[in-house]
């Protein structure tokens, strides 16, 4: 793993140094900073600073990169929200193709302006209650935005439904290969992932409960600078359940007993832009376990992403737990 591990830093630098000068970058630095779905990178020229993210072969087609870009660039300028803005390469272009001489592959890049602050602690109970009602009403903004925008449903992203979480056709792999299920969990398991499925099915989609979402708005993707609350990384962006948004705050936290606390503080930020009604509010646990399920998916086929080893620490049991407690609440 890591011969791997480095020979694949390897290759990144080396394309790095490649897109530099196709947005006008010679000379400057650039510092590796997450292996994931892309490859980011901090770049740097004295105290001037700028984030490339470099794309994987076959994640996404061009048409997905530039549908990202047009709406991320929509909100920076017409949506209380902000997020990074996304620049140009010296050929006037967002997208830019690097290629390295360590694979035979061609990669796309693009470029955007750096944002100061930092990713709340979730270890300081008293920033992430605070933090959560910033983000409901952040989120708001967000949906009622895609809501309104008569182009939104023409944009090239991908779905994010029950059947490309946990079905036929997941986009991260099988939550059941994950390697430290046994027979009795994975049953466990299976029979929360169905009743997931109907009470989806029952839900259904419109215009008021599904749309374009971030689909990854957790604490990682988060900036606190002072009283503002920015949001990064819209590379999971795509069409899904509103709520999936909400799962997705409390990815990889909805096991701890403050979860219920962040849930209750999005709400009622989420409340102060649009109003849930008593049949969203009573499918909350539902997508907090379908993204539990789909997490558990993703760290079991990207285990070479930087946070995955942390991050699959208990995972698997946590995940168990939750689906036994919403199996009792189902009774």
């Amino acid at each position: 793993m890591t011969t791997s591990v480095t020979l694949n830093e390897k290759l990144f630098d080396s394309l790095a140094k490649d897109a530099l000068p196709k947005f006008g970058l010679n000379g400057w630095q650039a510092k590796l900073l997450q292996l994931s779905e892309n490859i980011t990178y901090l770049v740097q020229n004295g105290e001037a600073k700028v984030v490339l993210r470099i794309s994987r072969p076959g994640y996404h087609p061009v048409e997905e990169i530039e549908a990202e870009l047009i709406w991320v660039e929509r909100i920076r300028r017409y949506c209380a929200v902000v997020v990074a803005e996304p620049l140009k390469g010296v050929n006037g272009e967002y997208i830019q193709y690097i290629r390295s001489p360590l694979a035979a592959a061609e990669y796309t890049c693009v470029l955007y302006k750096f944002l100061s602050g930092q990713a709340p602690d979730e270890n300081d109970e008293k920033e992430i209650l605070r933090s959560f009602y910033d983000l409901g009403e952040i989120t708001a903004y967000l949906h009622r935005y895609t809501r309104d925008w008569s182009l939104a449903p023409t944009l090239k992203r991908f779905v994010w439904d029950y059947d490309t979480m946990l079905g036929r056709q997941p986009r991260w792999g099988r939550w059941q290969a994950a390697p430290e299920l046994d027979m009795e969990q994975t049953a466990i398991l299976e029979r929360a992932a169905e009743i997931i499925q109907r009470k989806l099915k029952r839900y259904g989609q419109n215009r008021w409960n599904f749309g374009l979402i971030h689909a990854d708005l957790r604490l990682a993707n988060l900036l606190v600078d002072g009283i503002t609350i920015k949001v990064i990384d819209f590379d999971d962006c795509g069409f899904g359940w509103f709520l999936h948004d909400l799962a997705s705050a409390v990815s990889f936290i909805e096991h701890k007993p403050i979860a219920k606390h962040l849930i209750e503080n999005w709400l009622v930020g989420y409340h102060r832009v649009l109003e849930l009604e008593k049949k969203d509010l009573a499918l909350i646990d539902t997508f907090i376990l379908q993204r539990r399920l789909q997490l558990l998916a993703w760290l079991t086929s990207h285990s070479e992403s930087t946070p995955v080893q942390a991050l699959s620490v208990g995972y698997t049991d946590g995940s168990v737990r939750l689906a036994e407690e919403y199996l009792r609440e189902q009774l």
